[in-house]
């Protein structure tokens, strides 16, 4: 069963078209297919292969990165790890995140995070532009954290 189903109709973005979407996920191929997802509904894309490469990336780019899709389940630096420290440099940060295994921890994660969604794979493109587009729409005000990141699961 693919990761990632197609959608019988293109989805077209009800947003500016400016968004840009850091997409972090170890499978280079499921990677590549939600990249193009998001290309079709107007988004622009950033990748990162793991949390590591999200935090570097976002770190030299974090003005132009409107929300983050990132996989919960990944080597090296897991989704939560990556989520705490994302948090902690933009308090505010819309990310979606994703996962092929139970959606436990990510519901955890949207009843104590404002502005974090979660798609289960396999998803459409239309259910991730979807989520994407309600945690950007729903972004609160942004603040600092005075207090280092802690990993969230």
């Amino acid at each position: 069963m693919p990761a990632c189903a197609p959608d019988a109709l293109p989805v077209e973005s009800e947003l500016t078209r400016t968004e840009v979407i850091l997409v972090v996920d170890d499978e280079e191929s499921f990677r590549a297919a939600v990249v193009r997802q998001l290309q079709d509904a107007g988004f622009s894309t950033i990748e990162a292969r793991d949390g590591s490469d999200a935090i570097k990336k976002f770190a030299e780019r974090r003005e132009e990165i409107t929300a983050v899709l990132l996989d919960l389940v990944m080597p090296n630096t897991p989704g939560g790890e990556t989520l705490a420290m994302l948090r902690y440099y933009d308090s505010t940060l819309p990310v979606v995140v994703t996962s092929g295994y139970s959606e436990i921890d990510a519901l955890r994660l949207r009843e104590t995070e404002r502005g974090v969604g979660f798609v289960g794979k396999p998803f459409t493109a239309a259910e991730l532009t979807n989520e994407l587009r309600r945690v950007i729409r729903e972004r609160p005000p942004k603040h600092r954290h005075s207090t280092p990141p802690k990993p969230l699961f």
